[in-house]
């Protein structure tokens, strides 16, 4: 799908190729939910590199950047397309004794995680 044109970006950003024997890692990456760490992992390179990598892919129109909000057990309460579009608060389970019980928790006590996903718009470039 769009994955020709994240390699042409890769090559671009990294003098020597570093994706030698990582492209099936990176085919596998969720186009939807692109994380820092699966970059880093799937290309072996540092976690500065990685971040470099995809913001030069929004930049290029490839990536889109969102940003999650995690629920203390590490669920994933909501996803916007930056922090000012998090609703004020999330709901979330929280144990009480055997009990499981929903709560609202304000969303800037928790922690956000960045993701990218590709972008659908930037396909009908690639295949003029």
């Amino acid at each position: 799908m769009l994955l020709p044109r994240f390699l042409e970006i890769i090559s671009k950003i990294f003098p020597t190729n570093p994706l030698a024997g990582h492209e099936e890692a990176l085919s596998k990456l969720n186009p939807d939910k692109i994380y820092v760490e699966n970059v880093r992992s799937a290309l072996d390179v540092s976690y500065q590199s990685a971040v470099r990598l995809c913001e030069t892919a929004v930049r290029q129109g490839l990536f889109e950047r969102g940003v999650e909000v995690h629920c203390p057990d590490g669920v994933v309460g909501a996803t916007a397309a930056d922090e000012a579009h998090l609703p004020p608060t999330v709901h979330c389970w929280q144990q009480d004794g055997e009990e499981f019980e929903e709560v609202d928790l304000p969303t800037d006590t928790l922690r956000k995680t960045t993701f990218y996903r590709l972008n659908d718009k930037s396909a009908s470039v690639l295949y003029r």
